[in-house]
């Protein structure tokens, strides 16, 4: 281990106090065995005769020595000590800094879209005519629950210290931080099968071939081996399970895997079954009997995991990334907040499929009221237009739904480019009362061949016409 920020500590030391006396302050703040170290190696350094923080903070011979020294009598916890001091030295001008506020931002955000995109997945199966509620959904929402004890874990993670430098927090801080974070990476890898799980039952259903739904079990039970497997050896990677966050201080006895090759092992495994898993439908979609850009369009959808395998690497490049570093509630923010977007992506491509059905459910509804919407706006507008104008032949008049105080459907005139008013007197009828509104458009033939002339109407003619319609 590489002891660069030693002298950083002493020059913090030194700093406080007065030039000619930096070592009474040194001896109260330093472990015993760094300060045995210290005491050895400085009168032979060029800083013996200069005791200030200049000097002290790059002094790099000095701080070699003393890290060498250091690292053969100091335990761990120690050696954390006099990073400590190093690192956060205001001496040396290293102010303490902090990222976690993206760990919070991301982690919510991201759960709260996860959470609305299941939402909406189960909105698309209300009513008489919605998708029919199967093994799919009720594993996705194992998932959605799954996904939710990670995100509460975040503010015990980040008040806790994670996003800060390690050698600013107090011993307990670390352990739970690394407590916390052992807590989600159970759920997390957990999650992640059952997500592919999900997806896979959602082929059962769309694709009935019989070879290709053998090789959709087949590609699920290796999802659930890959879950029940990894979800042991996270659970178990050391011993006593304890030591999973409590190693990091040498103190305490026990072994553990290698935890950092356990995680490369897992994150490239689950990359590869999200491959198999996203690319599975691809050869029947692209021989359904549809134009070539609806195709596309269905083959997106499908394929649009492929955002999950893309966040998969760039995990999987974090934890690589930063496997050897000792400022571990630092540095693990990022593989974190990865693992967190990582289980909400999968939870969102999952859905979309039931998205897709439920805009196509409620498209025609919308199309419907804002169209009725509009020709009510034109109806106003050309509801003064004279009477004396031929009307046209044909009207289009819509039906307005029931109310609680109405037992009938008036007609209303919603078109008013022949320029007439069509009005309905109220008729009752024995149908049920609704309140349903129901918009529908009539023709209306309108003879006036033997009218043409205003001479020759018959007497009635300016009556309004009246009529109903029961439904």
């Amino acid at each position: 281990m590489k002891f660069v920020n030693v002298l950083v500590g002493l020059a913090a030391f030194a700093a406080g106090v007065q030039a000619q006396n930096p070592l009474v302050t040194l001896a109260e703040n330093m472990p015993k065995c760094a300060l045995a170290c210290f005491m050895e190696v400085i009168p032979t350094s060029s800083c013996a005769t200069n005791l200030t923080s200049a000097c002290l903070c790059t002094n790099t011979a000095l701080n070699a020595a003393v890290g060498l020294c250091a690292a053969k009598t100091c335990t761990k916890y120690e050696l954390l000590l006099i990073e400590t001091k190093n690192v956060s030295s205001k001496g040396c001008g290293v102010p303490e800094r902090y990222s976690g506020q993206k760990f919070i931002v991301g982690g919510i955000v991201g759960c709260a879209i996860a959470l609305v995109s299941f939402v909406l997945r189960m909105a698309a199966s209300i009513g008489k005519h919605g998708r029919q509620v199967s093994w799919d959904d009720a594993t996705m929402a194992v998932v959605v629950g799954l996904a939710i004890p990670p995100t509460i874990f975040i503010k015990q993670l980040v008040d806790n210290g994670l996003g800060r430098d390690i050698w600013t927090l107090k011993d307990y801080q670390i352990t739970n931080v690394l407590r916390y974070y052992f807590y989600g990476e159970i759920f997390y890898v957990t999650a992640l099968g059952i997500s592919k799980i999900s997806i896979l039952f959602f082929y059962l259903r769309v694709f009935p071939d019989k070879k290709f739904k053998m090789i959709v079990y087949s590609v699920m039970g290796l999802s659930a081996a890959y879950t029940v497997a990894f979800f042991f050896a996270t659970l178990f990677q050391c011993t006593p399970v304890s030591m999973a966050w409590t190693q990091w201080d040498g103190l305490h006895k026990g072994t553990c895997n290698d935890i950092h090759l356990q995680g490369w092992i897992a994150a490239a495994i689950n990359i590869a079954l999200d491959a198999i898993v996203m690319g599975l439908p691809m050869k029947h979609l692209a021989g359904l009997n549809m134009g070539i850009k609806k195709k596309l369009m269905v083959m997106s959808m499908f394929g649009v995991g492929i955002f999950v395998i893309v966040v998969s690497a760039v995990r999987l490049y974090s934890l690589i990334h930063f496997a050897n570093t000792q400022n571990i509630t630092w540095n693990y923010v990022d593989a974190g907040l990865w693992s967190l977007i990582e289980i909400d992506v999968s939870i969102v491509c999952g859905c979309m499929p039931a998205h897709r059905f439920l805009i196509g459910k409620l498209w025609p509804k919308m199309k419907t009221t804002v169209k009725a919407s509009k020709n009510s706006t034109d109806k106003s507008g050309g509801s003064h237009a004279t009477s004396s104008t031929t009307p046209s032949k044909l009207g289009r008049v819509s039906i307005k739904g029931l109310t609680k105080d109405d037992s009938f459907i008036p007609l209303s005139d919603i078109d008013s480019s022949d320029r007439a008013h069509l009005t309905k007197e109220a008729q009752p009828h024995s149908r049920k009362e609704s309140n349903t509104w129901i918009t529908q458009t009539h023709e209306v033939n309108v003879d006036h061949n033997s009218a043409s002339h205003p001479n020759d109407r018959p007497q009635d003619w300016n009556r309004p016409m009246t009529g109903k319609e029961h439904v």
